[in-house]
């Protein structure tokens, strides 16, 4: 009989049996390392949820065009021009005349809806006719100020200004020399 057969096959079972066995074991020990990791693992806390409230956006704008109807570019943001007075209460003020100085060197006293030009008529400003508002509230004074190129407008945007405030320097988009600033010197008021 021939002993080689049978060795053969032993030698093939034994080396099926440790392949098996050590398969198996590569297999079922990341089982184990999870189950041990699961075991001690802190247990999760229920998030608390947190709530921020976010203010509104803002609209910012250059110019009156860039906000919706109704709206106006006020310094740089789009809102209505009654919004800048309080106006909920009996005793009201209105303005009556202001005075004020640019940079130019020039000095005005003007009533509401009046206003002045510079650089040739390249930038034209005027004083809103604003709301009455409530006595006590510091007097708030709007300009419009208007931006053309060869007499046509390319922009339009409102500033505010309280006694004593100066403008920021108001450029123009086409004519570079252009860098005007206006202050409001004074203000009168009329209350009821």
């Amino acid at each position: 009989m021939n002993w080689e057969l049978p060795q053969k096959l032993y030698s093939i079972s034994f080396f099926i049996v440790l392949l098996f066995l050590f398969g198996c074991e590569e297999v079922s020990t990341p089982v184990e390392e999870i189950k041990e990791v699961e075991e001690t693992a802190p247990p999760s806390e229920t998030p608390k949820e947190v709530t921020v409230e976010e203010p509104l956006p803002k609209v910012g704008c250059e110019y009156n065009s860039d906000c919706g109807q109704g709206l106006l570019c006020i310094d740089q943001e789009c809102k209505p021009l009654a919004s800048l007075y309080k106006t909920d209460c009996d005793n009201k003020c209105t303005i009556t005349a202001v005075a004020v100085e640019t940079s130019d060197g020039e000095e005005y006293d003007l009533a509401l809806g009046q206003g002045s030009y510079t650089a040739a008529g390249a930038l034209e400003w005027k004083l809103l006719k604003t709301p009455d508002y409530c006595q006590g509230e510091d007097p708030l004074v709007a300009v419009n100020i208007i931006k053309k190129t060869t007499g046509k407008v390319v922009g339009e945007q409102v500033l505010t200004l309280h006694k004593g405030d100066t403008s920021e320097i108001i450029t123009h988009p086409t004519v570079k020399s252009v860098k005007f600033t206006a202050t409001l010197a004074d203000v009168t008021e009329s209350c009821s």
